[in-house]
């Protein structure tokens, strides 16, 4: 599997116009081939639990691997589910 892209979110950090929800989208998005996924780090728990609704009801076939921490950050792979 192919990493695209790499985004870190961090909750003591996430103002301004953009919510850290559309972020993740708009990296997921990214996302074409089978082999392709991206990387998040979050430190916000609900974020991951917002992220997996909101692939579930927009029926988007990803799937969300947690991998661990890296520098207190929850370490994620999202990846087309190819299955």
């Amino acid at each position: 599997m192919k990493i695209i892209e790499k985004v870190k979110l961090d909750k003591f950090e996430s103002c301004g116009s953009r919510s850290p929800l559309s972020i993740m989208l708009e990296v997921i998005m990214k996302i074409k081939e089978c082999d392709e996924g991206v990387e998040i780090l979050i430190n916000d728990y609900d974020w991951l639990l917002s992220l997996k609704y909101i692939l579930k009801i927009n029926d988007l076939k990803m799937k969300i691997e947690e991998k661990g921490k890296e520098d207190n950050f929850l370490k994620l792979e999202v990846l087309r589910d190819c299955t």
